[in-house]
């Protein structure tokens, strides 16, 4: 397991180095920066504490449907972003499973902090037409919500994730051939010298 682990980081590592010396298109590289991301969460932090250093059939499962769900996506193309204002059936129904993977990879990584706080936004954008008012608006149903949050380049796949899959993860490889390499601690025994 530890090095099928090791070999996805490494895939998405050359993927990245790839990436930031040619041209990926913004869809694809958002995409497969959430694949990677996605499977990474699930494979290395538990469901529980008790779980810890052991990979669990109920961590591989979500990490390949989010794998299978970004494939969906990358393959209808430039379609399937036509799509977002009206989405079919198939859209809604994985576009939810995904949001909830996000959510849960989410709670695995940071805590349940975040999630509560998107799972309150997104009851807030649902239940619009049943709060006083104030707060009141017209709503919006599952497949407009899922619409934005999944197809667009605006929701999940937003500003945040192409930050990540560019600049961020750039510094991350980086200062991890730094710590491995042993160049990090030349670094700070030469500044205290």
């Amino acid at each position: 397991v530890g090095t099928a682990v090791t070999a996805i980081a490494v895939a998405m590592t050359v993927f990245h180095l790839y990436a930031a010396y040619d041209i990926v298109p913004t869809q694809e590289l958002r995409y497969i920066h959430a694949a990677f991301v996605l499977t990474l969460s699930f494979l290395l932090f538990p469901l529980a504490a008790r779980f810890r250093n052991h990979v669990q059939w109920f961590d591989v499962v979500p990490a390949l449907a989010g794998v299978g769900i970004i494939i969906y996506a990358l393959w209808g193309g430039d379609d399937f972003l036509d799509r977002a204002a009206v989405p079919d059936r198939w859209d809604v129904i994985l576009g939810t499973i995904f949001i909830v993977l996000v959510l849960e990879a989410a709670r695995r990584t940071t805590g349940p902090i975040m999630p509560v706080v998107a799972v309150l936004f997104i009851a807030y954008a649902m239940l619009g037409p049943h709060l006083p008012p104030p707060w009141t608006h017209r709503g919006f149903d599952i497949a407009r919500l899922v619409g934005h949050l999944f197809i667009t380049l605006e929701g999940i796949f937003g500003v945040a994730v192409d930050v990540s899959a560019t600049l961020i993860i750039m510094f991350t490889i980086y200062g991890a051939i730094l710590q491995h390499s042993g160049a990090g601690k030349f670094f700070i025994d030469f500044s205290l010298a």
